[in-house]
């Protein structure tokens, strides 16, 4: 193996098109003249597999990048921001949610000094507020039942 990051990619990339194949194998397909709801996904899932089996075909045969070091802190920050968010957003409400998220999500990379962080995450739930809230009237809390009932 000559390209182990190409190999990967091509592996990831087929693996999501035998996903994409294997969710899909119920909905009928049709036919060209006739296309009905699975068509379209199976196509792309074949296409993945295709471009996949290439990419990783490519990774024996040409010279390519070694595999990089893996990021554990990105990973392990993005990932508590998002699970804190789906946590808290329905208990806190929608902006201590966003400044949870906002914070722990701070943690995956070079850390923001606290005014600026504080200023990211005010803006962020602010435009929440204004997007979901009152753009598109979602039924959200926006504080905790104990600040505004």
């Amino acid at each position: 193996m000559r390209a182990p990051q190409d190999l990967a990619a091509g592996l990831l990339i087929a693996g999501f098109g035998l996903g994409a194949l294997w969710l899909g194998r119920d909905w009928p397909t049709g036919t060209l003249a006739y296309v009905q709801s699975g068509f379209f996904p199976r196509m792309i899932g074949l296409l993945m597999v295709l471009a996949g089996a290439v990419v990783a075909g490519r990774s024996l045969l040409l010279h390519g990048a070694a595999l990089p070091s893996w990021g554990w802190r990105p990973l392990a920050g993005v990932t508590a921001a998002v699970l804190a968010f789906a946590g808290t957003v329905e208990t806190l409400g929608l902006v201590p949610a966003v400044l949870i998220l906002v914070g722990l999500g701070n943690l995956a990379g070079q850390p923001l000094r606290p005014a600026p962080l504080a200023l990211l995450g005010g803006a962020l739930a602010a435009g929440c507020v204004a997007l979901f809230v009152w753009g598109l009237g979602l039924p959200l809390r926006v504080w905790p039942l104990w600040v505004a009932p």
